[in-house]
């Protein structure tokens, strides 16, 4: 009778650990395909997540722009606005503090810079003309506003200009703390 005792608490223990096992799993797949509605819908960045992201050709062949994050401004779509989202941009970029050097300002236009404007040219922002510029104003729908682009030279977030100041620097200072690139 002690071998049958022994053998009912050993398939116990082993009925235990399978659970611990595998209990876990059979609870996620339950709530993933029977209970959808149970999953978070949200989610926590304050920009809007442009999906696919837009490649940008020039962050490759810039050694300005390759291997950092960038605030890129879209000038031809900012009218008025462009003075305050290049303030809050460089505001925001001075205050990651240690990691203002991860990130860089960048202006883009659609046509190249004449002579004058060139003379207009902020230190703290980089000119480029790029023709993805139709793209992304399309993905801002033509409102201003500034694109966060990573170090692969993927354009993956939107901040309209509501949304670009502490907003943006909170979602900045989570993606910088969690890059191992840039």
């Amino acid at each position: 009778m002690t071998r049958a005792l022994t053998r009912s608490k050993s398939r116990i223990k082993l009925l235990v650990l399978g659970l611990v096992g595998f209990g876990p799993l059979l609870l996620a797949y339950t709530i993933y395909f029977y209970f959808p509605d149970l999953l978070p819908s949200s989610t926590t960045n304050h920009g809007e997540l442009i999906d696919p992201p837009i490649f940008i050709d020039e962050a490759k062949t810039s050694n300005d722009l390759e291997g950092s994050w960038a605030l890129i401004l879209i000038e031809d779509q900012c009218a008025d606005d462009c003075e305050q989202l290049r303030y809050l941009a460089t505001q925001v970029v001075k205050g990651l503090g240690k990691d203002s050097e991860r990130v860089l300002n960048v202006v883009i236009q659609g046509l190249s810079l004449s002579t004058n404007e060139k003379s207009l040219v902020d230190d703290n922002f980089l000119y480029f003309t790029s023709g993805k510029v139709a793209e992304l104003a399309l993905i801002s729908n033509g409102r201003p506003g500034l694109f966060l682009k990573d170090p692969n030279g993927n354009v993956i977030l939107f901040y309209a200009t509501d949304k670009a100041g502490k907003p943006m620097l909170k979602d900045l200072k989570h993606l910088l703390k969690l890059s191992n690139i840039g």
